[in-house]
């Protein structure tokens, strides 16, 4: 038998055992709710991804399929470049259109593109005074092709130079050459800036001829050499000018050289003419590269001097 003092104690403890039961009733309810929203939600979830697999599937088929189309009914073959000429004779001034005469285009799906074709380049020569001219054309589709032919030039002549002072300098005097000499040329124009001193062997502190060598290349990469005299002399700056109109000449083999036509002054100190004598080893019925030597003496016997280089060519 209990003890009276042991009820209250047993009833407590069967209070909260029922309390723990129903407890335990809830959470078993409440996870069983849980669960199934959550098997609901997954079910719902793969019902949504195989629905937008099945749409993924569905647009990868039309675009491939869009794919296939176009790439059965686009064009695939490359225009074609007639030239009825392999070379042609042109002037240095030809146009784009004289270029372009005897050159057609055509293509399988855009028939007649003569029109569209360009000149794309034009080489340096590949000869003397032959190049090769590219051209180049595309169809409505993009499909681009390219053909080439030469050009000659019938009255191509190569780069001058051109000597714009007398290269006579005073002793002890500082020389700029680059600042006498130029270049010129048909294609070109000036070429001036173009001008290389390659060699010099002349001292400005002593008396005596000496050589420039000079270089210079046009833009078709014709390339020009000269060798030109510099003389130092010992003359002061109140020694008698002579002012020549060329300082560098080319000529032909037989053809006369009127070097006093080259003179446009002689004149000393007080601006008053004086007379200038020509010493030259030229011989016009030879190719080669000549000197002409003009001097003039003043009244107090100071002598001036100036030189001009005569080229003969056959």
């Amino acid at each position: 038998m209990f003890s009276t003092n042991f009820q209250p104690y047993l009833k407590i403890m069967l209070k909260t055992q029922r309390e723990k039961s129903i407890i335990n009733d809830i959470w078993g309810s409440m996870s069983i709710m849980i669960l199934k929203r959550f098997v609901k939600r997954r079910q719902n979830d793969m019902k949504y991804f195989r629905i937008a697999i099945c749409v993924l599937c569905a647009l990868s088929i039309c675009l491939y399929a869009i794919f296939f189309i176009r790439e059965k009914s686009q064009d695939k073959t490359v225009p074609v470049i007639t030239i009825d000429e392999e070379i042609i004779d042109v002037s240095i001034k030809v146009t784009d259109e004289e270029l372009l005469k005897g050159v057609t285009a055509s293509d399988a799906k855009d028939g007649d593109i003569s029109s569209k074709i360009m000149i794309e380049s034009i080489s340096k020569f590949v000869e003397h005074g032959v190049s090769i001219v590219t051209y180049s054309v595309c169809d409505n589709d993009n499909h681009a092709t390219s053909a080439t032919r030469k050009i000659r030039y019938t009255d191509y002549t190569e780069p001058v130079f051109v000597i714009e002072e007398s290269l006579v300098f005073p002793l002890g005097q500082k020389v700029n050459i680059q600042s006498c000499v130029g270049a010129w040329d048909c294609i070109d124009g000036d070429i001036s800036d173009r001008v290389i001193i390659t060699a010099t062997d002349y001292n400005t502190n002593e008396v005596g001829a000496f050589n420039v060598s000079l270089m210079a290349t046009n833009s078709k990469g014709d390339t020009i050499y000269m060798e030109v005299p510099v003389y130092i002399k010992d003359v002061s700056f109140s020694a008698p000018k002579i002012d020549l109109s060329d300082h560098l000449v080319y000529s032909k083999v037989g053809q006369e050289v009127d070097l006093v036509s080259y003179v446009r002054s002689a004149v000393d100190k007080y601006e008053q003419p004086v007379n200038v004598l020509i010493d030259t080893n030229l011989d016009i019925n030879k190719p080669g590269t000549y000197e002409a030597h003009y001097e003039t003496q003043d009244a107090d016997g100071r002598r001036g001097y100036a030189i001009m280089t005569i080229i003969v060519e056959e």
